[in-house]
């Protein structure tokens, strides 16, 4: 099993803020956010505000100016629904061209494998600022979102718990504290975090140093019991419904979620050469994880194939191959068997190098909290620093750890159905017909999924119309164009001016998000295609045919 490796490594990011104009549009849009928010308070005279802090865009990144959010309270009562139409049929006729042109080029190139009759294409557009319906085509079917689905798990997490929620994992024990010993068990209680550091190469360890140091300034150095994983409602980790098959489990995009998780549910393999001939270094992280390793790779010329591969699918590491020696280094993350396994491996790991040693075993179990249990220290991981690499990186186990996390924070069960129900209940909040919507992830992953396109600008609109942090997070946590994420090398000459969500799965090709037209206003988009699994099509066809689309919506001439 050969492993593609970490894209854009050292990749510079190209971002153009747009500062000019965000005080023009932004100006413009809160009038008009002005003007609806009387309206809803006219309408709906028992909405409740919480207040927040000013909306500040997350570090380094580019909003289109048009959708700069307004600094407005985060509402957790649901907006009524008032999206009218301004149909555009010219608009629409050019983007039925750009459509039936990939139709007959699909057709083309999968030599009649993908037939046009076989192929469902749905786009829509709406205003941004008001909701208005712009351009519908087969917009009302609901059919397989790809990752997509990633905007309806961030923005429902967004609407029903808000920017500052956060994941929270408890360290409690009924035990006693005598002489830096824990004179019983260490019980930790599951929150559902991915523990997820993009930029660490695998380590967990700076993520778990804050609880650590709180147990060390509870005076623990020893615990004379179990570390104890308590799961609660969490979901049994697992293959989720209608997964890919199970020659691809091993790959990052298939890692398993559950109640724990560690480095999102991955093992991330660093490579190094040696000497030609001579074995390469080779480190696997989470350090701690636990599993037996069969380390063999080679150092081979310079300017030679990059040859590793990698996986754990039968509970053993595997990284073997060979490795050129002019090439500094290379990671690669690959899904774990376990990773409620992998966060407690990596936990008694950390906990042993700051000085806490457990002299029992680690031991999972699904428990009632005890009324004697106090709190001894917990993790805790802001909801902003996973929506990144949700929406602008795509990671699959992140998104489906926060739908879980959703549902236990609503239901008090974090698993599909709970999740489901959350993002229904935010769909409602929204005002946003659920008809045909379908969730049984919160990545995309399975073909069980199902949302139409005029649901998912509904719920981009909605967000959007409520302006404040919520908004502008979500706006600032997906992919743009000559930027580090999914549209790294899409729509050149749109930089500063598109945020949007990628998608595919065998079949399934999709791109929504949002997009300044030249006249200055924001549209809300969705293109969903469905079609014959035929390798090639996305990036021949379905990819290219997306981006003359938001060509066409910013009024880019073809």
């Amino acid at each position: 099993m050969k492993s593609r490796g970490r894209k854009g490594a050292g990749r510079a990011v190209t971002r153009n803020a747009g500062r000019a104009r965000v005080a023009r549009i932004a100006l413009l849009l809160a009038v008009n956010a002005a003007l609806i928010g009387v309206a809803w308070k006219v309408a709906v005279p028992r909405l409740l505000a919480r207040d927040q802090a000013p909306a500040v865009a997350t570090a380094g990144t580019s909003i289109p100016s048009s959708v700069a959010a307004v600094a407005s309270p985060y509402v957790s009562e649901p907006s009524p629904v008032a999206f009218g139409s301004r149909r555009d049929r010219a608009l629409e006729e050019r983007i039925r061209v750009a459509i039936q042109d990939a139709l007959i080029k699909a057709e083309t190139e999968s030599k009649g494998r993908a037939r046009r009759s076989e192929i469902a294409v749905a786009v829509h557009v709406r205003s941004a600022a008001d909701g208005a319906e712009i351009a519908t085509i087969g917009a009302e079917r609901a059919q397989r979102p790809a990752s997509n689905l990633k905007l309806v798990t961030t923005g429902a997490a967004l609407v029903l718990l808000g920017p500052d929620w956060r994941f929270q994992t408890f360290f409690t024990s009924e035990a006693a504290v005598e002489n830096g010993v824990l004179r019983g068990d260490l019980v930790v209680r599951a929150g559902g975090d991915p523990l997820y550091d993009p930029n660490a190469a695998g380590d967990v360890e700076k993520l778990l140093a804050p609880a650590i140091g709180e147990l060390r300034a509870a005076g623990i150095t020893r615990v004379a019991g179990d570390l104890v994983l308590d799961e609660g409602r969490f979901l049994e980790p697992g293959p989720g419904p209608a997964w890919p098959a199970s020659g691809q489990r091993w790959d990052e995009f298939c890692a398993l979620t559950g109640g724990f998780n560690a480095n999102a549910g991955c093992l991330t393999a660093r490579v190094r050469p040696g000497k030609v001939g001579a074995p390469a270094r080779v480190e696997v992280r989470p350090l701690g994880h636990g599993l037996p390793q069969k380390i063999d790779v080679r150092t081979g010329p310079a300017k030679s194939r990059l040859d590793v591969r990698v996986s754990a699918i039968n509970g053993t590491v595997i990284v073997e191959g060979s490795f050129p020696a002019n090439v500094d280094s290379w990671e690669c993350r690959f899904a774990a068997p376990d990773p409620v396994a992998l966060f407690g491996g990596a936990l008694r790991h950390a906990l042993s190098a700051q000085g806490i040693e457990v002299a029992g075993s680690v031991r999972r179990e699904r428990a009632t909290p005890k009324a004697g249990a106090r709190p001894l220290a917990k993790i805790e991981t802001p909801i902003l620093s996973v929506l990144e690499p949700i929406n602008a990186h795509s990671n699959n186990a992140c998104a489906d750890q926060l739908f879980f996390a959703l549902g236990n924070a609503q239901f008090g069960t974090g698993d599909r159905s709970g999740g489901r129900q959350a993002t229904s209940l935010a769909l409602q909040r929204l005002g946003v017909p659920d008809d045909g919507f379908q969730q049984v992830d919160g990545s995309g992953l399975s073909r069980d999924n199902q949302v139409s396109a005029r649901q998912i600008t509904a719920l981009l609109a909605g967000v959007l119309r409520r302006g404040g942090r919520a908004s502008e997070s979500l706006l600032a946590s997906m992919a743009a164009p000559k930027a580090d994420g999914t549209l790294d090398d899409r729509l050149a000459g749109l930089e500063g001016r598109v945020r949007a969500k990628t998608g595919f799965i065998g079949g399934t090709s999709a791109l929504s998000g949002v997009i300044e037209t030249d006249g200055g206003r924001s549209v809300c988009f969705s293109i969903l295609v469905e079609y014959p699994v035929t390798d090639g099509l996305n990036t021949r066809v379905w990819k290219p045919m997306q981006d003359r689309i938001c060509r066409i919506l910013a009024g880019v001439r073809e």
